[in-house]
């Protein structure tokens, strides 16, 4: 398995899901009252649904990486925006977007892990990039909790947040270039 996949993907998955975390509490500190901002994860979720069912026509259709790629760079540049959002309306729209960008990355990540060799080899693979990925997920959060307690709001726990999907979004392009060296051959359904 070619190692940036699960290397990239371990940091971006410690950053990914800092605007569901944070996007209520962001809310109340913006002066969005408690009762609607908890609806902000129901939002966020329920636009995830369709980012995953519309990605993975999308990605059977155009390929995993070509899909996941802008996306994920959406998911970046909504988690940049996320903190400067100071309206119920804004975020909204923050909550739809990043929604829908992040059920798709989440979606179309097994993909490419499976395209990486023979069938019969799949689960170690994957089982071996998402235990990776799992260990991301659990560092992430106490992280952004100590750059926001530290900075006092979430501006820098979106800088933080937004590189790294940002750069994987960046170097899934040499990656699939990679992938097609290591398969010998040139698949289009990457």
């Amino acid at each position: 398995m070619p190692l940036p996949f699960p290397c990239y993907h371990f940091a971006t998955d410690a950053t990914s899901l800092k605007v569901l975390t944070y996007i209520e509490l962001s809310a109340i500190a913006v002066g969005i009252s408690p009762e609607f901002s908890f609806y902000l994860i129901s939002i966020t979720n329920a636009s995830s649904g369709f980012g995953r069912v519309a990605s993975g026509i999308l990605g059977d259709k155009l390929g995993a990486l070509n899909v996941s790629a802008p996306l994920t760079l959406m998911c970046a540049i909504m988690t940049y925006a996320w903190p400067f959002a100071t309206t119920k309306g804004s975020l909204i729209v923050i909550a739809v977007i990043y929604g829908f960008c992040s059920g798709a990355y989440f979606t179309l990540l097994p993909a490419p892990l499976v395209m990486m060799g023979d069938i019969h080899d799949a689960g170690r693979r994957t089982g071996i990039a998402m235990t990776g990925i799992a260990l991301g997920a659990v560092a992430g959060t106490p992280i952004s909790g100590v750059i926001a307690q530290a900075t006092g709001g979430y501006k820098a726990v979106s800088y933080y947040a937004g590189n790294f999907p940002e750069s994987s979004s960046t170097l899934d392009v040499p990656l699939k270039c990679s992938l097609r060296l290591f398969l010998h051959q040139d698949r289009a359904s990457l």
